[in-house]
Order: C-alpha cells, then sequence, then structure tokens
C-alpha cells in the first residue's frame, strides 16, 4: 500500500453540525452490535479497530483491495475508526486534491476561499462569495465530496478518495443510532 493511503481518509459526518456524541459508550455499544468497530486501539476510546462487518459497511471500488487492519514490521499504517469531537463546528477540508467549494446561494465555486489558510481553529462561521456577494455558513457550501463541517467527525483511516464508499444502509443505521442523518467527504493531508 502507498504512503498515499496514511495521509487520506473518509469522514462521516452529520448533517446537523450540532450533534455530538453524548454518552460515549452508548453510541460506541451501538456501533460494535452493527459490526462497524470492534475494540478500542489503546486506552482511548477514540481510536478504534475494524469491526467484523466493517466491509459490509465501506464498499471498496475495485476487484481485489488490499486492506490492512493491522499495524505490521514494516509499517504502523492500517485501515482503523477515529473519532473526533469538537466543542464548535470544524471545518475539515482536504489539501490535497482540493476542489473550491461552490455556494450555497449561486452554486458558483469560490476560488477565494484559500485551504492552506485553514485550521481546526480557523474555521470561518461564514464564507463570502465573490460571484453573488452573499456570505452564507460554512457548513451549508458544498464541498465536492472533499471538505465538511460539522462538531463531529467518525474518520476512517486509510482511505484514499472515491477508494471506498459508506453503504446507505450503513447511512441509514448510524442515523438511527445518533437521529440524525449522516453524509460523508475525503481528506488528504
Amino acid at each position: 500500500m502507498s504512503s498515499a493511503y496514511a495521509e487520506c481518509s473518509l469522514f462521516l459526518l452529520p448533517v446537523d453540525t450540532e450533534f455530538r456524541f453524548g454518552e460515549l459508550h452508548t453510541y460506541l455499544s451501538a456501533l460494535q452490535d452493527t459490526g462497524f468497530i470492534s475494540g478500542s486501539i489503546d486506552e482511548h476510546a477514540d481510536s478504534l479497530y475494524t469491526g467484523e462487518r466493517f466491509l459490509e459497511h465501506i464498499a471498496y471500488m475495485g476487484c481485489s483491495p488490499a486492506v490492512k487492519f493491522e499495524a505490521s514490521d514494516d509499517s504502523d499504517s492500517f485501515c482503523h475508526i477515529r473519532l473526533h469531537q469538537y466543542d464548535k463546528p470544524v471545518l475539515i477540508v482536504s489539501r490535497k486534491q482540493h476542489r473550491p467549494p461552490q455556494c450555497p446561494r449561486c452554486n458558483k465555486p469560490v476560488r477565494s476561499f484559500d485551504v492552506d489558510d485553514q485550521g481546526e481553529q480557523a474555521t470561518p462561521e461564514r464564507i463570502s462569495c465573490e460571484s453573488c456577494g452573499e456570505a452564507s455558513p460554512t457548513a451549508e457550501f458544498n464541498w465536492r465530496k472533499m471538505g465538511g463541517c460539522a462538531r463531529t467527525f467518525i474518520e476512517v483511516t486509510d482511505i484514499f478518495p472515491r477508494e471506498a464508499i459508506p453503504q446507505q444502509s450503513f447511512l441509514d443505521k448510524l442515523g438511527n443510532i445518533t437521529q440524525t442523518e449522516w453524509h460523508y467527504f475525503y481528506s488528504c493531508r
């Protein structure tokens, strides 16, 4: 597996940008019941091994994908799950293969938005569109599957953009567990 995989991830995020996992163990138990995750990688509950039904929930493209589910002697990079929660909505956007977001008002790309100026602490609440002049909430922009804005993210590591896609049935299960709809994007550091 190339080093590019270790730099890229699939992110699942709730449509409700304010959603946060409340009692984390309750959500983790429900995700274990679906077979998406298994146990914690270390003493932190935010890094988890994939579960026995992971490949039913995340569909890999291609005829025979090579997916590593544990570290090896030659690499500590492998596919696992990370949970991220923030005090306020954060924009995570792909630094590589970036595309300008589309304005929610006029649908034009906003080329003045600079990914390199953004960090987790620098998430703008609104972004101005140079085409229509409107400033809209960051979460309302179409990030074209290369970014998203929320307080909660489920990261599936070591997935190159469009290499794997979450199944709608899994997104529906996640929605039933959390009582909010979910969608996804890819990000490469």
